[in-house]
């Protein structure tokens, strides 16, 4: 697998605004600070946070492989810490934050310069995380939606074929943690521990060792730690959120939600999200398109179809309303 050299990272895909996108690439954009204007940003440059999903040194996330590509640099070289020779790239990993006090020599006892070398070590970014959200949702993203439009646009009976529905499962409950806001029982459960219980975000990150610019306390940091885990493991069928999407595909199914009238949906910064309908009943919803909402409901009967309702402007409107409400920054919708 060839490693991306992109640096800014998309935790809500382009190809899944791109339903939204008018002219070359560009939407229009309603920030919820400014709710009265609407604006026009390019999908390219929205939506994504610069090195996001990079693995960097000092992490406590680093593999014994990530290790040995970040400091390659001191591969010929000896580092002295303390009264030890430390050669394990994983230990060095483990002690990156006290890199002032470590002394760097070549084999002959010469001591070198570390500057050039630090400047080397945090050049190198790991970035298969990126690299296999493409490769395993992203890329197919846009046939997939294609092909599902044309089967509920054409169907009859409003009844059609669940192809592709582990495909879909994965890329709902991949955006439903990979958005800004993350899964919402994860968030419930990590602010309980690390603010009511450990209270990590009183502990403030001097600017210049932060992984990132937004990353200003431990708690903050040691969340976005724990979800570059998560999302190395789901791209790789395992772990948390993996064993979220196989129980999703396993117990739900989808219905999916036309609009044929003037109001389209709009979609947001955080597309995936569980909501109490009118009735009272929880119901989990991605907006596909300009057109078709995707609803998350019980499959207890393994109902190896998927169903198709046309819905009522107001009801598209109702819809609007708890996508606005759930989003973290912006809306997208698809006039201004």
């Amino acid at each position: 697998m060839g490693e991306t050299k992109a640096k800014y990272h998309h935790l809500i895909p382009r190809t899944y605004l791109s339903a939204w996108e008018h002219g070359n690439g560009t939407l229009y954009i309603r920030f919820l600070e400014n709710k009265e204007s609407v604006v026009e940003r390019n999908k390219d440059k929205i939506a994504g946070i610069t090195n996001y999903h990079s693995i960097v040194a000092g992490m406590p996330i680093v593999t014994k492989e990530d290790a040995d590509k970040i400091f390659a640099c001191l591969e010929d070289l000896e580092v002295h810490y303390g009264e030890v020779v430390v050669s394990d790239n994983l230990e060095l990993n483990k002690i990156y934050y006290d890199f002032d006090n470590w002394t760097i020599q070549r084999k002959d006892g010469s001591v070198v310069s570390k500057k050039k070398l630090k400047a080397e070590i945090e050049k190198v970014k790991i970035r298969d995380i990126e690299e296999l959200w493409s490769l395993k949702y992203e890329d197919a993203w846009g046939t997939v939606r294609s092909e599902l439009e044309n089967s509920i646009f054409n169907s009859a009976d409003r009844i059609i074929s669940n192809a592709n529905k582990e495909y879909l499962m994965k890329f709902y409950t991949s955006l439903d943690w990979r958005s800004i806001k993350s899964n919402i029982q994860f968030n419930d459960a990590w602010e309980w521990l690390c603010k009511e219980v450990l209270r990590l975000d009183e502990i403030d990150i001097p600017e210049e060792e932060r992984e990132l610019p937004m990353l200003d306390n431990a708690a903050e940091e040691m969340k976005h730690n724990l979800l570059l885990k998560f999302y190395r493991q789901y791209l790789n069928d395992s772990g948390v959120i993996y064993t979220h999407a196989m129980a999703n595909l396993s117990n739900t199914s989808f219905h999916f939600l036309v609009a044929d009238g003037p109001e389209t949906f709009n979609t947001s910064d955080n597309p995936v999200f569980v909501f109490r309908r009118l009735d009272g009943k929880l119901q989990g919803v991605l907006p596909l398109s300009p057109r078709i909402l995707m609803a998350q409901g019980r499959n207890s009967e393994h109902d190896e179809n998927f169903y198709v309702t046309h819905i009522t402007d107001e009801a598209v409107k109702r819809y609007n309303i708890e996508i606005e409400k759930n989003a973290a920054n912006f809306v997208v919708q698809l006039n201004n």
